[in-house]
């Protein structure tokens, strides 16, 4: 019997048309298209938070539908009656066995067989949802094993409690349902998202994930606390708005400019640290404002001026700045090296290189809020967690920190090219400027720069971006990182001094 072909994967995953997959080999369902897929579906609605925890979920519910089948198939070739308690208390011992010494022999029998599992998922409007559906009847023990292990995941807090009292022990059953319910549970999902289906044709399990995961009414009350919150932040400082203001003009020259730098001996010492730095590819020490501000270009002084201006209106506001500042440098470095690396686009290596300081300005309000705000957030809400990850807490409240930062850029003037950057660095597919190719480097650069803090993988990336890019695979994605990851090594003390 020859194996089904698989169904290819729909792109147009906002129209509402069913997307599906056909598993009949265990050695698929571990494979990077499912990956991929997972990856477009959570960025299409600003989920991608989830991605690694759908991957989990997915996998977990299509394993558990190889194993199902593999027993229909076992107790068939032991002939076997399974819906005969006797014959189904007899098989089953012999199955855990099989199985536990025999699990490749178990799911090679299934392409000889009639059983499928199809993935697929669909969007609604408040929603989006996914079914796992096998093509075979459950079995009353296996509906009553499954209610049992939903009903028992509400009373853990995490996946370690669930394993310390197993709460199955029969046929080599994991802990995949309250995994799941753990994990989506763990991510603000409400307990209305799973639902088990059944039919004399087929079983269905469906995981639908809303996507708000607060009400709008709740959404809107954080994000106003937010606006109010970047609203409260002072002007840029009189010296650097002085500086903007000469850079932008026509017949400035470098003296004039330099001098102005020199009147104020925290601006000359923060422009000589840029000048110096791998940034700007320093390989010869300069020591004189005029060589510096030579170095950096009369184009980029303005930019610089900006950040520097932001710089020091954060580090004096929020303690968590430093955290951001560290990632903005190292995204800025592999943008330079990415630029380098593909030959493309070296006309916008410095813009790259600005622009991608500031990407994640809006960050620093959202890691930095006071106690008081926090606890306003926690109660609009309704969130009893006491702990919850970063990608959760940005996108449980309803707003990000690129609209965050697009305000805060926008309230102190930035240029457009920074502007959309900040705002289009998660998504550049929606920048519809000329600027769309600097958010592409800047996005790239930032989950590069991400994978060493558990952020990210190949097939988190946009394809598009990947082919732009011309990585036409997880090893040459990954030697990428590895090369960018030792040539950034090799400045960490200068980026050390730069953020002091």
């Amino acid at each position: 019997m020859s194996i089904p072909p698989l169904i290819t994967f729909q792109e147009d995953f906002l129209s509402g048309k069913l997307i599906s997959k056909e598993y009949v080999h265990f050695s698929e369902i571990d494979c990077p298209e499912l990956d991929v897929w997972i990856g477009r579906v959570v960025r299409s609605i600003s989920l991608e938070f989830l991605h690694e925890i759908l991957f989990t979920i997915l996998s977990e519910l299509l394993v558990n539908g190889c194993k199902a089948n593999g027993k229909r198939v076992f107790f068939q070739e032991q002939g076997l009656d399974l819906w005969d308690e006797k014959d189904y208390s007899r098989g089953i011992p012999m199955y855990k066995d099989e199985f536990g010494h025999n699990r490749k022999r178990v799911f090679l029998a299934l392409d000889h067989s009639n059983y499928k599992i199809t993935l697929s998922t669909i969007f609604k409007e408040d929603y989006i949802e996914f079914r796992v559906r096998n093509n075979a009847k459950i079995l009353p023990e296996e509906k009553n094993r499954i209610l049992k292990r939903v009903q028992a995941s509400t009373k853990y807090k995490n996946i370690n409690d669930a394993y310390r009292e197993s709460v199955d022990n029969e046929e080599s059953s994991g802990l995949g349902i309250v995994l799941i319910h753990i994990l989506l549970r763990n991510s603000g999902i409400s307990n209305q998202f799973f639902q088990l289906m059944t039919t004399d044709e087929y079983t269905e399990v469906i995981i639908r994930i809303p996507k708000q995961l607060i009400p709008k009414e709740n959404q809107t009350n954080i994000k106003n606390l937010l606006v109010r919150e970047v609203s409260s932040l002072p002007p840029l400082p009189p010296q650097i708005q002085k500086l903007i203001l000469i850079a932008k003009k026509k017949d400035v020259d470098w003296h004039e400019i330099s001098a102005q730098v020199e009147k104020d001996p925290a601006i000359t010492a923060e422009i000589l640290k840029i000048a110096n730095s791998p940034l700007f590819g320093a390989h010869i020490p300069i020591i004189s404002v005029l060589e510096g501000v030579k170095r950096i270009g009369l184009k980029n002084l303005e930019s610089i001026f900006l950040t520097l201006g932001a710089k020091k209106i954060l580090n004096s506001r929020y303690a968590k700045q430093v955290l951001v500042w560290t990632h903005s440098f190292k995204t800025s470095m592999y943008a330079r090296f990415l630029i380098e690396d593909r030959k493309k686009h070296l006309k916008l290596l410095e813009p790259a290189i600005i622009s991608a300081l500031l990407h994640d300005l809006g960050r620093m309000v959202l890691l930095s809020l006071d106690l008081s705000q926090v606890n306003q957030i926690r109660v609009l809400r309704s969130d009893d967690a006491n702990e919850i990850s970063e990608w959760v807490e940005e996108y449980t409240l309803g707003t990000t920190h690129s609209e965050i930062g697009h305000l805060m850029a926008e309230k102190w003037n930035f240029p457009d090219e920074i502007l959309d950057v900040i705002r289009y660095h998660h998504k550049p597919w929606q920048c519809k400027t000329r600027n769309n190719i600097l958010c592409q480097i800047i996005y790239l650069a930032d989950i590069l720069a991400n994978i060493g803090r558990g952020k990210g993988n190949y097939f988190t990336v946009e394809p598009e971006v990947l082919e732009y890019f011309e990585i036409t695979s997880e090893k040459e994605f990954r030697d990428m990182q590895e090369r960018f990851k030792l040539k950034f090594e090799e400045h960490r003390e200068e980026y050390q001094t730069l953020l002091a």
